[in-house]
């Protein structure tokens, strides 16, 4: 399966002008690369997530796309579902701090968390759209605090290399989430407010318990955002 069209951050994949594009190239082939790869995945949990009025005990995360992010030797996964531009789909992201560090324990079990070698995040954009676009910070997301993540195999900044040193597998994954911030809904007064100033409501943070694998393969020379 091909996948096409994801959007990774500007300052790492915008089309160069003329003007930088000496400096860009440069750049590029010593300490940055980002792709959008071929590659599989399942992701599978338990979702509640109230300031978006989501509660999914079966929660079934698509794997639609995959980019990949390379950069001073971090590596920056994003799997994508619901469509080709990050600020219209939902997306999981693992980000490994030192992609050396995971290569000397392929098979192992590495934790997940704040102040761990890799963090995940869960951002609902898509999802969360559905609600009222007044309520405050509708795209919902919410942190890996605790678990683990096992790589078989992960991408070391090789993007001409063949294919088995492109290849980034996740055998499996288990991460406890939550919102670390605190929430309120602006269309929900609290009780007895009538005549009172309007007062926020606070919103139960949102928490997800999510495992799976996936592997993709990083593709040299290929743009992680689609320009028009």
């Amino acid at each position: 399966m091909t996948l096409e069209g994801y959007a990774a951050p500007v300052r790492s994949c915008s089309r160069p002008t003329p003007r930088n594009l000496g400096a860009l190239l440069l750049a590029v082939a010593t300490t940055l690369a980002c792709s959008v790869g071929e590659g599989e995945g399942t992701i599978r949990g338990e979702l509640r997530l109230p300031l978006c009025e989501i509660d999914d005990r079966a929660f079934n995360f698509r794997a639609e796309f995959f980019g990949g992010e390379w950069y001073a030797g971090s590596l920056t996964i994003r799997i994508g579902e619901g469509g080709n531009l990050g600020e219209f789909s939902d997306e999981l992201t693992f980000r490994v701090r030192d992609t050396r560090y995971v290569a000397e324990r392929l098979n192992q079990r590495i934790p997940v968390g704040p102040d761990q070698p890799v963090q995940a995040t869960l951002r609902l954009t898509k999802r969360c759209g559905r609600v009222s676009i007044t309520r405050p910070s509708p795209n919902g997301a919410v942190e890996a605090y605790a678990g683990y993540v096992q790589f078989s195999a992960i991408y070391r900044g090789s993007p001409v290399a063949d294919a088995p040193a492109r290849l980034t597998e996740v055998t499996e994954f288990s991460l406890a989430m939550r919102d670390p911030n605190p929430r309120t809904d602006l269309l929900a007064p609290l009780p007895g407010a009538v005549n009172a100033p309007r007062e926020p409501a606070p919103v139960e943070n949102g928490r997800a318990e999510l495992e799976g694998s996936f592997r993709f393969y990083f593709a040299s020379g290929r743009p992680a955002q689609r320009f028009q």
